[in-house]
């Protein structure tokens, strides 16, 4: 027979009045070929559990393989960590399911808060997008807050929260999701989901148990201020970004100015790294005017198992090769069209630097989610080039470009004119608005043909590498 996964079942037992003090769940894994497969359990704070489980036999029907494994443990301790995560783990894909015991004995539980990584098949798709979940079990009915943080920063888009729903057992249950990136997640980001004054925290290196370089010297680094933040925001972030903590206990982040004058400075909770040490971030707040006039500013880390405190200085660096974009935006192709499904619609920044920049789409002038659209890393045009490119592709129905919708590619870049820069298409223009006329647009299509297939290329090339590592 072909090659099969997986499908999992929940399997209950409430219990015989021989014995009531044990709490016993079960998980049915059926219709899955080659044989080889393997169960483990997790808690509902994603801990691992590893006593109290009983495999049985696999049994063989109509070329397919049925298998079962059960979890008993003693009732209060069973009921206090549901729900309980089976994991099925086959070479054609693994399955998870979550599974509780509604039986009697209920058992007054805290917040329960798990996090749970996101599905690899997602990362197929045509965004290269998927979700950390994380699931906040509590028997108090009131909205509860999540927060989202990546590598210790706060996540405010790609975020989405539903509940509290009653779950039918007396708890109510609030599930929350972030948007991440497969070049995000291969990268060893750590995703944190904080909740109920509870952190819980996953990254690839986390979840797979991949055997990283242990770095144990406490190191500091300081990063500037994003793009993004100056544009929208008008305010320069300082980061200063202390790793390989063993604890936290005894450490102060500082920032001041180059007349000594101390910063405001806003200390992150500690972020579990892939090495099983704490990053934290200590963050400082400053006029964007402040930071483009070239102002230095310090950092200062002091911790119990620091010799002496550590002092990275900051300051914005003005290029000579620094360059505006050029922007150009392109309608689906036609071909694309006469398959009347999604359309592309497609945008071009070239030759910029520095290469920190602000990539938005716009409906109708308004913003598009961010997950209809990827936007790849901007990348050198040549191998000793100063100027960078990017592009980005945005996906729409085929009945909303037909409809004349207006779509616009909206480029942030510290040097542009206001700092932004804009073009739009719609199906009436029937070709890119405002190109330059001192170009020849024929070229300019051969040059973003040229983008485009890399770009294609190289999402075929990231897809057969991630098979092949699954495989």
């Amino acid at each position: 027979g072909r090659p099969s996964a997986p499908s999992l079942f929940p399997l209950v037992s409430c219990g015989t009045s021989e014995n009531t003090e044990l709490y016993s769940v079960g998980c049915l894994a059926v219709d899955f070929l080659p044989e080889a497969m393997t169960f483990t359990w997790s808690n509902y704070a994603n801990q691992s559990v590893a006593s109290g489980i009983s495999n049985y036999p696999l049994a063989l029907a109509k070329g397919l393989y049925t298998a079962a494994s059960q979890l008993t443990l003693p009732l209060v301790e069973g009921k206090s960590q549901q729900p309980f995560y089976c994991r099925a783990q086959h070479n054609e894909g693994d399955r998870y399911l979550a599974i509780s015991n509604p039986g009697p004995g209920h058992v007054e539980a805290p917040s329960e808060v798990s996090v749970h990584p996101p599905s690899r098949d997602d990362f197929e798709g045509p965004y290269r997008n998927s979700t950390v979940l994380c699931r906040v079990v509590s028997s108090r009915r009131q909205p509860v807050e999540v927060q989202w943080l990546k590598n210790g920063v706060r996540q405010e888009h790609g975020v989405t929260t539903r509940g509290p729903a009653a779950d039918g057992r007396g708890a109510y249950v609030t599930d929350s999701g972030l948007s991440v990136s497969e070049a995000e997640w291969d990268a060893g980001v750590v995703f944190t989901c904080k909740a109920e004054a509870e952190m819980r925290n996953t990254s690839k290196g986390i979840e797979c148990g991949f055997e990283r370089p242990q770095e144990t010297e406490i190191a500091t680094k300081v990063v500037p201020p994003a793009f993004a933040d100056i544009f929208i925001d008008k305010v320069a972030k300082l980061t200063c970004r202390v790793l390989n903590l063993p604890n936290v206990e005894g450490l102060t982040i500082s920032w001041r100015k180059e007349t000594d004058q101390e910063l405001e400075t806003k200390t992150s909770p500690r972020v579990l790294q892939p090495n099983g040490l704490y990053s934290v971030d200590g963050v400082a707040t400053v006029c964007a005017d402040e930071w483009d006039k070239g102002d230095v500013y310090t950092c200062r880390v002091s911790h119990p198992d620091l010799v002496f405190p550590v002092e990275e200085r900051l300051q914005k660096k003005n290029d000579a090769n620094a360059k505006a974009p050029s922007v150009y935006v392109f309608p689906p192709a036609p071909e694309q069209l006469s398959l009347r499904e999604a359309a592309t619609v497609s945008c071009l920044v070239k030759s910029f630097n520095p290469p920190d920049l602000l990539v938005r789409w716009l409906r109708n002038g308004e913003p598009v989610a961010v997950g209809d659209y990827v936007t790849l890393p901007p990348a050198p045009e040549g191998p000793s080039s100063h100027l960078y490119f990017t592009y980005s592709a945005l996906s729409v129905a085929g009945e909303d470009w037909a409809a004349g919708n207006v779509y616009t590619c909206l480029v942030g870049h510290e040097k542009l004119p206001l700092q932004v820069a804009q073009k739009s298409v719609d199906k009436s223009s029937g070709k890119p608005t405002s190109v330059n006329d001192e170009e020849d647009l024929h070229n300019l299509w051969t040059t973003a043909s040229t983008f485009i297939v890399l770009f294609i290329l190289s999402l075929f090339y990231s897809a057969t590498v991630t098979l092949i590592k699954v495989r």
